[in-house]
């Protein structure tokens, strides 16, 4: 075991960051006198199959379906978690019991005051980061296309150290390891009118020289130079997907999550919708190239099957279908290292873009979007009452794109067909579908690792998907806002893998995968990269209880009071600790707003 005590704050690796021991110039963590709690770490090479013991949960008191316990991150030097309340833009302050690990309330982060030191209107807090008795966290601004901040907190009286500077809807933030660099994703998401649609970005904060204004260095890095006649324009890969109407690249591109190497030198990007992945150099300040990722094939050779309708004879209809693909476009990313090489792992959730806003039918048409509502036409209504306008959209279901597939093409017919294809959703981006081509669904439904040149080393197939249906065949494919929703999920991204989480345990690797929709956490063994061996799949959801203590005819929440003996609902980020010599996850689950805590063991 390892002790960790006051040390930390002056430790081995920062005082080589600072030149060794005979250079006792102070580093700026070291400046703030931060003093770290005791902790026991193990890190002992476990053996045998790892499973998870649920330890208990922390309940947020807000509404269901609130986003109140989205993002957590565990810090070493305060021994607590901090978790992202989206709701009351906070970040809400977990401490741990001694014997076990529960986690109970501890206080609260109020981001106003970050909001007031950079002077704007905040929204939402996105994601927090916590390391080195530091705590970051990535807020957008009161209007997403503005620009927002990253606010910088001491962990030992939750004081505020700084504001930074961030760009359009800073989604994710991450610390490296050594607290030198804070590193944000900012989506750059369009208006729902797509009217206005900001650049996505990456921004960086180096905080080697202090955290005053006048000593961190911020860099935003932008992806204009791949915008068409840019000087980097021949090389982004026809692979990305730029599908934004009207858009540049650079605000197409829509940074999601991230991750960083184990030096802080690297940072992977994904972009979800556009299937792809950014190379950043995190000292340089620039991007070192972006990558396609590719498509899944569901095809009879690669074994792999999907579950596509959701309207068929029930759920686990497996099938194979030829021409049939589905794009990687992963959501979280998590980076470890293992025989001198980097790895990223990747949960391959999918997403479309659908934009919609509020407006009259007669201002939708002479915008000329698409009207979502009741037709008004040649009635008061059509003037005064508002619905839905959507002004982009790239997802169509089977039955719709049948109309544009050439009739020669494998699937067709069952593209026609209730039971196959036709309730899919597809990604559309052009008119027409000849007999060779690929059709491309959302997601891959999968957990896939990449090398650091983002080429794929290995994908877990429909491992995930059957794996899910022989643990709970009746509640399969189900929604995380119902637990009366079996099968519901099969026609959009199945279980929809989100969070994921990786570790190096002495020797071993494990990856920690959070599914979405479905609930639970798989675990995987990824000490071969190539070659991951599934572990185990433990699902804190109780399908028998109602998700609210009241509920509608179709067992969703109908009075915003989360029912807490349902469970957890919809995890959404995974981080690992260590404490008392033993191992944990911590899991934030922003559908139900719980925090959940389990210990790793080994049989």
């Amino acid at each position: 075991m390892k002790i960790q005590t006051l040390a930390l704050a002056i430790s081995a690796s920062l005082l080589v960051a600072c030149g060794g021991d005979d250079d006792k110039k102070e580093s700026a963590i070291e400046k703030l006198g931060i003093e770290c709690v005791a902790t026991e770490v193990a890190t002992e090479t476990p053996s045998g199959t790892l499973s998870l013991r649920l330890i208990d949960s922390h309940v947020s008191s807000n509404d269901f379906a609130t986003s109140s316990a989205e993002i957590v991150s565990y810090d070493s030097c305060s021994d607590q978690l901090y978790v992202v309340n989206a709701e009351s833009a906070t970040v809400d302050v977990l401490s741990l019991a001694a014997s076990n690990s529960a986690p109970t309330n501890n206080g609260t982060i109020n981001l106003q005051a970050a909001a007031q030191a950079a002077g704007i209107s905040i929204g939402a807090a996105n994601s927090v980061s916590a390391k080195q008795g530091l705590v970051a966290v990535a807020i957008e601004a009161a209007s997403k296309q503005d620009n927002g901040i990253i606010a910088l907190y001491r962990s030992d009286d939750l004081s505020l150290l700084g504001t930074y500077a961030a760009g359009a809807l800073p989604d994710m933030v991450m610390l490296s390891a050594d607290g030198h660099y804070i590193v944000s994703a900012n989506e750059g998401e369009p208006s729902g009118d797509y009217s206005n649609d900001p650049q996505g970005s990456v921004t960086i904060v180096d905080l080697k020289k202090g955290f005053e204004a006048d000593q961190a260095v911020v860099t935003q890095v932008t992806f204009e130079d791949f915008n068409t006649g840019g000087s980097r324009a021949s090389e982004l890969p026809a692979g990305v997907r730029i599908s934004g109407p009207n858009a540049s690249v650079a605000q197409d591109l829509e940074p999601e999550y991230l991750t960083l190497s184990k030096d802080g030198s690297t940072a992977w990007v994904a972009l979800q919708e556009n299937n792809a992945m950014a190379i950043i150099d995190v000292e340089a300040g620039s991007v070192t190239a972006i990558k396609a990722l590719g498509a899944k094939p569901w095809n009879a050779a690669s074994g792999n099957e999907l579950d596509a309708s959701n309207k068929d004879d029930g759920t686990g209809q497996f099938a194979s279908y030829e021409q049939v693909a589905g794009l990687y476009m992963p959501d979280t990313l998590a980076s470890f290292e293992m025989n001198g090489e980097t790895y990223i792992l990747s949960a391959n959730e999918g997403d479309g873009r659908e934009y919609i806003y509020d407006a009259t039918q007669s201002v939708c048409e002479t915008a000329g979007h698409s009207w979502d509502g009741d037709d008004f036409t040649g009635t008061a209504e059509y003037t005064t009452e508002e619905d839905d306008c959507i002004s982009h959209i790239d997802e169509m279901r089977g039955g719709d794109l049948y109309d544009l597939v050439d009739s020669e093409h494998p699937q067709y017919a069952a593209l026609d067909d209730n039971d196959q294809l036709k309730r899919l959703k597809f990604v559309v981006d052009k008119d027409s579908y000849g007999a060779a081509d690929t059709l491309y669904a959302f997601g891959a439904r999968s957990v896939s690792v990449w090398n650091a040149d983002a080429e794929l080393v290995f994908d877990s197939g429909d491992d995930i998907a059957q794996r899910v249906y022989a643990a709970d065949a009746d509640n399969f494919n189900s929604d995380n806002e119902s637990n009366d929703s079996a099968d519901s999920r099969s026609d959009d991204k199945g279980t929809e893998p989100e969070a994921i989480e990786v570790v190096v345990i002495g020797e071993r690797a494990f990856a920690f995968v959070g599914l979405e929709r479905q609930g639970g956490v798989m675990v995987y063994d990824v000490t071969d990269p190539a070659a991951p061996v599934f572990q185990s799949y433990l699902n804190n959801r109780d399908f028998s209880e109602a998700v609210c203590t009241e509920v509608d005819g179709d067992g969703e929440c109908d009075n915003d009071t989360y029912n807490s003996a349902a469970g957890d609902l919809g995890p959404e980020s995974i981080d690992y600790f260590s404490r008392n010599n033993k191992h944990y996850i911590a899991v934030g689950n922003e559908v139900s707003g719980t925090t959940t805590v389990y210990e790793l063991t080994f049989n």
